[in-house]
């Protein structure tokens, strides 16, 4: 990479005049703006749940295809400017090639398939890694609406390259936050290393501007507990803690007296009064809002074991709750094309967003439908670009016409991460899943129910297998 220098540009929307940072790396083409176009394709959905006739009658998507191209074809499709949230966790920049691991029977010693999940290795190349990166961010940009936020999930990698970015796409002054997350302890062969821990995750977050100013987040609180020695209690019988006044000034020290928040000493020293709460073990405790260090984000290992799908580098869900929940309105729009596991997208619905995720893994897709769907998630499937599963075994099933309905037995493979059929096959329709099934993940996996029971059967009937590895078999058996 050649130098980072400083150097004056021409003013571009949403950027101050004057000295603004551009990053420079050999054979740079990128410019901001440049990725901002009409898409490769546009989007096709593959499959939609069994009473929805069109993509648009459901708030959840998940879409195969590169980054770039779902971002181009979100915005293409009338998205750009109408997006509250985009968070994206990319690839690091960290030359390693990740491998998922899919638990069939949950003890370590158990049986494992493992694949190829995706590959982070540039060829040393960090230019490589920008031309990947620069366009990505830009296209996401666009779809920001007033007001929205762009998270960038990154470490000590590329956090510092982010930020030039984001500068150059956005402008300095659209600059939010930097949130470091310990997403680990400082163990092992770290701890053991000759320099501190690098035990830290970093979320860059810029904003777009509205009418009312820069992009505003709403931080959650938290509940410290306080040392019973440290407690008062006022006049009206409420526990307090206190600390002195600060940089308070006058008249806001006359505004907190009205409200019963000034305690004063005899000397006549003025404090500021926190009124303590109890937290569920009813433990006295303050309750204080969250800054910048998130350290009470435990990471997956101590999840839920029902949690975690083996992806390799998934988030936990603690941390996407607090990310959606502060950055975006009940009912607003989600957007993550490195989707990974799909944790922004189970987030997202369990907190009654919107969302469309995104990726280019096969193994990532069907990692993330099989967890969404079993988070009982009304789940529609598109496809962007040039990206597609690979054909996988074409499964082995038995049909039993029972009245309108049937049964159906999936015969091989009897072990599948997830399976689905359509109760009435439409040429050049999207796949209808009349009825689906999902392995469940724990500490004693849950295999996917091989039987479905079909109460209503208006044609053909079409199966679909997704195997550990993202391959897809497909199966349509005649009925009649």
């Amino acid at each position: 990479m050649q130098g980072q220098s400083a150097r004056r540009t021409a003013e571009r929307p949403g950027q101050q005049a004057g000295v603004a940072a551009r990053l420079s790396w050999s054979g740079r083409v990128w410019e901001p703006g440049a990725a901002v176009g009409a898409p490769a394709a546009g989007l096709t959905t593959t499959e939609l749940p069994a009473k929805a006739r069109d993509a648009r009658e459901t708030p959840a998507r998940l879409v195969a295809g590169d980054a770039l191209d779902v971002a181009r074809a979100l915005g293409a499709e009338g998205l750009a400017g109408k997006v509250d949230l985009v968070y994206v966790d990319p690839p690091f920049g960290s030359q390693a090639a990740y491998t998922h691991e899919a638990r069939l029977d949950g003890p370590a010693d158990g049986r494992v398939v493992r694949a190829q999940a995706y590959d982070d290795r540039w060829d040393g190349s960090l230019a490589q890694y920008l031309d990947m990166l620069a366009p990505r961010l830009d296209a996401l940009a666009h779809l920001l609406a007033p007001g929205g936020t762009l998270w960038v999930h990154v470490d000590w990698r590329a956090s510092y390259l982010v930020r030039v970015l984001l500068d150059e796409i956005l402008g300095r002054e659209a600059f939010v936050n930097e949130i470091v997350w310990r997403r680990a302890p400082n163990l092992g062969r770290q701890a053991a290393s000759h320099q501190f821990g690098r035990t830290l995750d970093t979320l860059v977050v810029y904003g777009k501007a509205d009418d009312k100013g820069g992009a505003r987040l709403v931080p959650p609180t938290r509940l410290e507990p306080i040392e019973l020695g440290a407690m008062r209690q006022d006049a009206e019988g409420r526990f307090f803690t206190s600390a002195p006044r600060g940089d308070y000034t006058d008249e806001s020290i006359a505004r907190l007296e009205k409200e019963g928040r000034v305690h004063r000493t005899a000397s006549g020293k003025v404090y500021i009064k926190y009124f303590l709460v109890k937290d569920a073990a009813g433990v006295w405790c303050r309750e204080r809002r969250v800054d910048a260090l998130w350290t009470d984000v435990p990471p997956l290992r101590h999840a839920r074991p029902t949690e975690r799908t083996g992806f390799p580098t998934q988030k936990p869900r603690a941390l996407l709750d607090r990310v959606i929940a502060c950055a975006s309105p009940p009912g607003g729009l989600v957007v993550d094309v490195f989707a990974g596991s799909g944790t922004t997208g189970e987030s997202a619905h369990a907190l009654g967003r919107r969302f469309v995720l995104g990726d280019a893994s096969p193994l990532a897709l069907a990692t993330a439908r099989a967890r969404l769907l079993r988070a009982g998630v009304p789940l529609v499937m598109q496809s962007c670009g040039t990206a597609r599963a690979a054909a996988g075994k074409t499964p082995r099933v038995r049909v039993e016409r029972e009245g309108k309905g049937a049964r159906v037995t999936l015969e091989e493979p009897r072990e599948p991460l997830a399976w689905a059929v359509d109760a009435g096959v439409r040429d050049g329709k999207p796949f209808h899943a009349a009825w689906h099934a999902e392995r469940a993940p724990g500490t004693k996996p849950t295999p996917a129910k091989r039987v479905a029971e079909l109460p209503r059967v208006t044609g053909p009937v079409g199966v679909r297998v997704w195997y550990d590895d993202g391959r897809v078999g497909s199966r349509i058996v005649e009925t009649s």
